[in-house]
């Protein structure tokens, strides 16, 4: 590709380094401009970034920046930062479309090669403790976490905004839908698993607990009587 240069010697400041391809480049050199590695490019200022592409075409098939390595001891790309206002270290805006004819894109589109691949789509962890925040939030309609993940491991799916799910997985009907609904494909069709409980749950405040012990079949009223639903 063609590349326009703005370079502020010394200290690096307001766009470091400016970079136009497509039809916004010169074509006045033979497709790209070579820099000795290990290139770094700095900026200091608060209202330029210190690199920009602008890729100008409206077809094919190619990108404004494409990384690659093939060095399997590491990434091919590392990305850290040190937000602490509501932005993420990575910032994906999909400009969509409102006839919906974008239906085939995606804000994040992962593709894992090779047949029989071993590596995970999407990893979260944290090294150093525990975190106090989601580590999963989608939200779309409005008002709800339609999934979310806690620090604490516990997972909601349609509670409110902000609010801590009530169990390991809190799930709340919000239509004619069924709040759950377990279909299969094999002989086991329709089938879910309790296992034994090692005691039976705490006396509820409303609604009741189903639980199974000895293989057995329980429910537990708000106002604590067991009833045995099914013998083991």
């Amino acid at each position: 590709m063609t590349v326009g240069r703005r370079l502020f010697l010394g200290a690096f400041t307001a766009g470091a380094v400016t970079v136009a391809t497509g039809s916004e480049a010169a074509a006045a050199d033979d497709g790209y401009t070579q820099y000795a590695a290990p290139a770094a490019f700095y900026g200091a200022s608060p209202t330029e970034y210190a690199v920009k592409i602008n890729y100008a075409a409206t077809s094919g098939d190619k990108a404004a920046l494409n990384v690659t390595s093939v060095n399997p001891e590491s990434s091919a790309m590392y990305l850290s930062g040190a937000e602490r206002a509501q932005r993420g270290t990575l910032k994906i805006t999909h400009n969509g479309y409102a006839d919906g004819s974008d239906h085939g894109a995606s804000g994040i589109s992962i593709n894992l090669r090779t047949e029989g691949t071993a590596a995970q789509g999407i990893f979260v962890t944290a090294t150093d403790a525990p975190t106090k925040g989601a580590l999963i939030v989608l939200r779309n309609n409005p008002g709800l976490e339609d999934f979310v993940v806690k620090g604490s491991g516990r997972t909601g799916i349609g509670i409110g905004i902000g609010a801590t799910p009530g169990g390991q997985l809190h799930v709340v009907q919000r239509s004619e839908a069924p709040a759950l609904l377990v279909e299969g494909t094999t002989r086991l069709d329709g089938t879910a698993r309790l296992d034994d409980v090692a005691a039976e749950p705490a006396k509820e405040q409303g609604g009741g607990s189903l639980f199974a012990r000895g293989g057995a079949l329980y429910w537990k009223g708000g106002n604590g009587k067991v009833t045995l639903l099914a013998q083991a």
